[in-house]
């Protein structure tokens, strides 16, 4: 039990560290929670700041996500354990303590852990992605199609409840954000003509 709540503890320390929100910073000098939908995600600082602002926020994502699995396997050494820390992180990353509670949507993380633990697995969840993007031209629809294929690939890889519980934690912090917000390439169109 003290292991699951280490997890836990440094999985949201290390999430909720505010990597798009620093590298706006630095970058630009502005705040990345005034524009858009105020998420602090790697797409939006892309949307309002530019390439490299972005693929340092995105470069800091997969460091975070990396750091945390290479704890939890040096700390308990089995998938499970990676899990924990993964979800922990992502609800680090979206609800920040660094940011009172703001933040991103945590899904950088989310898929450079699980790249880390079983690439297959998410291969088979980005096709969720990219098929009806190129069938339907809709990234809204195709964003969430692939966030809904989380729980279902890890449940139907792994034949347990308890890793389709472990999905469904990974990509909730998102679906909340997206709802109270808006998705991030949608408002950057709307507000900027971003194309």
């Amino acid at each position: 039990m003290l292991t699951f709540v280490l997890l836990v503890l440094i999985g949201y320390l290390i999430g909720s560290i505010p990597s798009s929100y620093l590298s706006m910073r630095v970058f630009t000098g502005k705040d990345i929670r005034t524009m858009g939908t105020g998420n602090a995600t790697v797409t939006a600082v892309l949307m309002h700041g530019g390439k490299r602002p972005a693929l340092a926020a995105f470069l800091a994502e997969i460091a975070k996500a990396g750091i945390c699995v290479l704890i939890a396997y040096i700390m308990v050494g089995e998938i499970w354990a990676s899990l924990v820390i993964l979800v922990a992180a992502v609800f680090g990353c979206s609800f920040s303590l660094w940011l009172r509670g703001g933040g991103g949507q945590g899904i950088t993380i989310a898929m450079s852990g699980l790249v880390l633990v079983n690439v297959l697995a998410v291969l088979i969840m980005a096709a969720w992605y990219i098929l009806p993007l190129v069938v339907t031209r809709r990234h809204v629809l195709s964003n969430r199609l692939f966030r809904l294929s989380v729980p279902v690939v890890l449940w139907l890889w792994y034949t347990s409840w308890e890793y389709a519980l472990a999905g469904c934690l990974l990509v909730a912090p998102s679906f909340i954000k997206e709802l109270r917000a808006g998705d991030d390439v949608v408002e950057a169109r709307k507000a900027d003509g971003v194309g």
